[in-house]
């Protein structure tokens, strides 16, 4: 009876980790890029109280800039639900989105959906995107603190 039970118990743990969650591949295409040096930075976040901190996306991607054309970028196996991306330009190589004494971003940057919200941050409602299939496709365009 004992290898019975134990039979059964390897069969279910065999079945629940050959289990797969349905996953996609998001692909953004970032538009607008102003000067030929420096690197796009691409942050993928998945719940709100990570959203906006430099340091914990849930993916990210970092695509060298070497011409004045538009980028893109695929970000494969995603899990369905629900993203928010943030794009920046670090056009001096820094590592980082410079922003001036007051806060205000001084290099371009863009977030999925586009949304203008120029004297706040937008929310992470304002941002979402679904993966819920197998392809999701997005652009985003790069602008200035001006230009929102």
């Amino acid at each position: 009876m004992q290898i019975t039970n134990s039979l059964l118990v390897c069969c279910a743990l065999l079945c629940l980790s050959s289990t797969t969650f349905a996953q996609g591949t998001l692909t953004v295409r970032v538009t607008n890029v102003e000067v030929a040096r420096g690197s796009i930075y691409i942050a993928v976040y998945q719940d709100e109280a990570a959203f906006l901190r430099e340091d914990e996306p849930f993916r990210g991607e970092i695509i060298p800039v070497t011409s004045l054309k538009d980028y893109t970028a695929s970000i494969a196996q995603l899990p369905f639900g629900k993203y928010a991306i943030a794009v920046f330009h670090d056009s001096n190589g820094n590592g980082r989105l410079d922003k001036n004494s007051f806060g205000i971003p001084t290099e371009p940057y863009a977030f999925s959906n586009n949304p203008t919200a120029k004297w706040r941050r937008p929310t992470f409602a304002e941002m979402l995107i679904t993966i819920g299939e197998s392809r999701q496709d997005i652009t985003v365009e790069l602008r200035r603190w001006r230009n929102h």
